[in-house]
């Protein structure tokens, strides 16, 4: 077995989701938040290395229903970890449908029921302890309708024991849906539980267009690595109609190689942009092809706006030419005179202002000279304010000292001839302010004069103009000139060959997410190569105990593809025997549980469905051989967990213990 001394490789830690974060901002030249900006832009999210809680363990099954003839049935099996058989001689007995009723609760839909007995079900409770949690979920369909109408429920237990005893009103609900809204239900519960994401591969021929799009798998597709396809599918891993991409994400998923998902949603991501970048590319290229075509119009019209344009100035004679000269000389002395005139109403309005500022200025000193003089007279008895009297030896210090009576202060000089002369300066300023407004007012009048001889000049002008009729031909020529000015104008703005790059921002997006994308791709490369060798032998070692006969070796490819030796020769995975294919897939299982078991996180759920053992082999002994290593194998694995159905009793009688053999005398299981 593998597990000998020396076979395995060594332990191997991958990165963090940080240290991918800053590989990828060196390799694509930015800071760190750039790069989690454009991840949360596009949705994507850099997981744990370590995978969740995934272990599924089915612990009580119970059905209740009516058939066709009005026979009504219920089925009630409990069930524990290891090897379970469904056992009956016959065919249509009932073995694949009690299954099928199994994964009706545990996958959200049935894969293989048939549509009259899902049509009897009545009732399904399935009670399973996911991802460390205790719930039951529960099934009502009720047929008395024109249309059977479907019900589901999750309900929570705190334990083991109690969920498998309690009634349905004695749990809480945790959730409920209807209809086409049930296996949603059940699908989110079980990824959110299994710490799941829906893993996206690109459809070449998907998309409304027809160009591809990438496809999101869930539950329905990861459950395909429980229950396994049976011997006459080719696929490795995964439902009939799932593809092989979607075989290699749930190998690389249930080994527990870190970042395999992500990877996934990564190289789809940028398919859909590559998709993207083509698209625009074409459309660019139709509008280049669109805008030449215009270019070539807009050319042909100018050529033929210039040749008018021509034609109309050369039809032109001297005396046309001579007005036109003249309209437009008219035109500019008239534009000359309306900017003086402006200039000079400014000019007069500010020597309005200064000659009231200047009134203002002689009104204010005259005012406090006369002032002084009267209150310097008074000689107050008391205080303005309180009206206490003044004392006679204030009035006594203020005769000699020139002190105020009333606050004592010393009082300013008082010099006659000096405020006569501010004055006096006041009004010769005055005065020139006077002037220097009538001068304003005299140059304002000459500048509306020459303003108004301009503007008469002008009229005149345009009026000999239309005299003489050419009028008509001038408003032509403007127009025919307003004309090649917007064609040049088009030309000149759709003059670019290119058609225009990608957006700066759309450049630096695809940047960081190729770098993101080679450093993910660089960590499962390498997490790939460290645990892909301890798959390949485990399969050998595995298959053969199954009886695979004469497998030397298997070489488990990313791609999801098995190549094999036997007896010396290649052999694709597909050329295997229908009996040998299944157990070839068995072995992948297991496989890819012991060795992320023994990496210290199980990524596999450990739950094993596998419908009609047996029924390709020509004899019992591979079938008792393969039931057999699945016995010794759940012992050595305590947590997994197989429920499988036979037609043949000589592949478990003996093997499994009798209370793990689910059987019955009548003709039917229920």
């Amino acid at each position: 077995m593998s597990e000998g001394p020396g076979t395995h490789t060594p332990p191997w830690t991958p990165p963090s989701p940080g240290e991918l974060l800053t590989r990828a901002a060196v390799k694509s030249d930015a800071n760190l938040a750039d790069v989690e900006g454009v991840l949360n832009d596009t949705g994507v999210r850099i997981p744990s290395p370590v995978p969740g809680q995934r272990h599924i363990q089915a612990r009580r099954l119970r059905v209740e229903g009516t058939k066709k003839t009005g026979e009504t049935f219920s089925i009630d099996q409990h069930f524990t970890p290891g090897v379970w058989a469904i056992l009956h001689p016959r065919n249509s007995a009932g073995k694949t449908s009690m299954l099928e009723y199994l994964v009706w609760a545990l996958r959200g839909r049935p894969r293989d029921l048939t549509p009259d007995v899902s049509a009897w079900m009545r009732r399904i409770r399935v009670d399973a302890t996911v991802g460390g949690q205790h719930v039951r979920v529960a099934l009502d369909q009720d047929t008395t309708r024109a249309r059977p109408h479907l019900a589901g429920r999750l309900l929570s237990a705190n334990s083991p024991d109690s969920l498998v005893a309690a009634m349905d009103g004695e749990m809480p609900v945790l959730a409920s849906a209807d209809e086409e809204q049930v296996d949603r239900l059940i699908g989110t519960f079980m990824m959110e539980s299994l710490g799941l994401d829906y893993t996206s591969v690109w459809n070449p021929s998907g998309g409304l267009d027809g160009q591809g799009s990438a496809q999101a798998h869930g539950w329905p597709a990861y459950f395909g690595a429980c229950y396994l396809n049976p011997g006459g599918d080719k696929l490795l891993l995964g439902d009939v109609s799932a593809s092989a991409s979607l075989s290699a994400r749930l190998m690389e998923l249930f080994i527990g190689i870190p970042y395999a998902s992500v990877l996934t949603h990564l190289s789809a991501l940028r398919k859909r942009y590559t998709k993207e970048t083509n698209q625009a590319i074409q459309r660019a290229s139709q509008d280049r092809t669109a805008r030449q075509a215009e270019r070539e119009q807009w050319q042909r019209e100018l050529d033929d706006v210039t040749r008018r344009m021509t034609a109309a100035q050369q039809s032109t004679n001297p005396r046309t030419e001579a007005a036109l000269a003249a309209v437009d000389v008219a035109l500019a002395d008239l534009r000359t005179a309306r900017q003086a005139h402006t200039i000079a109403e400014d000019d007069h309005r500010g020597a309005d202002t200064g000659l009231l500022i200047a009134e203002q200025r002689v009104m204010d000193a005259k005012e406090t000279w006369q002032a002084r003089q009267v209150l310097g007279r008074l000689s107050p008895t008391c205080c303005p304010r309180c009206e206490a009297p003044i004392e006679p030896d204030r009035h006594a210090s203020e005769r000699e000292d020139a002190s105020c009576a009333v606050c004592t202060r010393p009082m300013p000089a008082v010099d006659a001839e000096l405020a006569e002369a501010q004055i006096e300066e006041l009004e010769q300023q005055l005065a020139a302010q006077r002037a220097t407004r009538q001068q304003t007012a005299d140059k304002l009048k000459e500048r509306a004069a020459q303003l108004h001889a301009a503007q008469q000049r002008y009229e005149n002008a345009v009026s000999r103009l239309n005299e003489i009729a050419v009028a008509p031909a001038y408003r032509t020529l403007r127009e025919l000139e307003i004309e090649a000015a917007r064609l040049e104008g088009q030309l000149r703005v759709t003059g670019s060959a290119d058609g225009g790059g990608r957006a700066p921002t759309e450049q630096r997006r695809e940047r960081i997410l190729t770098a993101v994308h080679a450093v993910v791709e660089a960590a499962v490369k390498e997490a790939a190569e460290r645990l892909f060798p301890d798959l390949n032998r485990e399969v050998v070692d595995l298959a053969r105990s199954f009886g695979v006969a004469n497998l030397d070796s298997v070489d488990v490819k990313r791609n999801g593809h098995l190549n094999a030796v036997k007896d010396g020769e290649h052999t694709p995975f597909g050329e295997f025997s229908r009996g040998e294919r299944l157990r070839m897939r068995i072995a992948m299982v297991i496989a890819m549980l012991r060795v992320s078991t023994q990496r210290g996180a199980a990524a596999h759920p450990g739950l094993l469905l596998i419908d009609a053992v047996g029924s390709e082999e020509v004899n019992t002994e591979p079938g008792r051989l393969l039931i057999t290593e699945l016995h010794r194998l759940a012992g050595e694995l305590p947590g997994l967990q197989i429920i499988l159905t036979t037609a043949t009793p000589a592949l478990v009688e003996g093997i499994l213990p009798a209370e793990r053999i689910i059987t019955t005398e009548k003709d039917h299981m229920f």
